[in-house]
């Protein structure tokens, strides 16, 4: 069973800056981390309010989401480019 995708407001806003290319790209990720998000992680972050995000990075961008299992939603939380992580 798929999971449903939720993206943060800040994540919308910083996709409409990409190039349609860029965006593509990521919707196209975005979609492929539905059928098993947790395969994606590579390393985790504590988000502001303390909640683990797992994080992806892939092509010049650095994902970061919520694989909230019990509730089957893929939350995108914070999408930045690969070179500001950490």
């Amino acid at each position: 069973m798929k999971y449903r995708l939720f993206v943060e407001w800040q994540v919308l806003k910083f996709l409409e800056t990409l190039k349609r290319k860029d965006r593509d790209f990521l919707l196209r990720r975005f979609e492929a981390m539905l059928e098993s998000p947790h395969q994606f992680a590579e390393f985790q972050e504590r988000d502001d309010s303390g909640r683990m995000l797992d994080c992806h990075i892939t092509g010049r961008f650095a994902i970061h989401y919520w694989d909230d299992f019990a509730d089957r939603h893929l939350k995108i939380m914070k999408l930045e480019w690969s070179d500001k992580v950490g």
